[in-house]
């Protein structure tokens, strides 16, 4: 990353220009040139989810980060969680619909309730992968914060 891009603090930004560095002349940069090497202290905010498999019943990320996996949990650990090992991916799916027609970058901020009851705000970005045009997965990033349960 370029000395701007490490310096900026927002998780989404430091995503998106990684993105713009990786996508060159292209519409969108392949799976493939993702390297979990270049995205030192923001891997563990990063999710993967491939688009063929968006529609199946209980889909989940292929891959999701210990960081949004806390957020989710909370404190509960893996057994009170009753073996989730990802949140379900279709909660997320009218913004992934959003990324997949447009081929173009989504920042979004929300907050859900986690497994803990816990109060979690967060920011996020859906960078659409692919080749030809064509959308194969969704790379993102989530910064979190968590509140305390009422």
């Amino acid at each position: 990353m370029d000395m701007h891009t490490a310096n900026e603090r927002r998780l989404t930004l430091r995503l998106l220009a990684y993105w713009e560095k990786l996508r060159k002349d292209r519409s969108m940069p392949p799976e493939s040139d993702i390297n979990p090497d270049d995205l030192e202290g923001l891997w563990d905010h990063c999710f993967l989810v491939h688009v063929r498999d968006l529609g199946k019943p209980g889909y989940h990320y292929t891959y999701l980060g210990a960081a949004i996996s806390k957020a989710y949990r909370g404190s509960l650990d893996d057994t009170d969680a009753n073996g989730l090992v990802s949140p379900n991916a279709a909660k997320m799916q009218a913004h992934y619909r959003t990324v997949i027609e447009n081929r173009k970058p989504l920042l979004d901020e929300g907050e859900f309730h986690n497994l803990s009851g816990q109060l979690v705000k967060y920011r996020q970005c859906l960078l659409p992968l692919g080749e030809d045009g064509a959308v194969a997965a969704i790379f993102g990033g989530m910064r979190c914060k968590i509140f305390p349960a009422e």
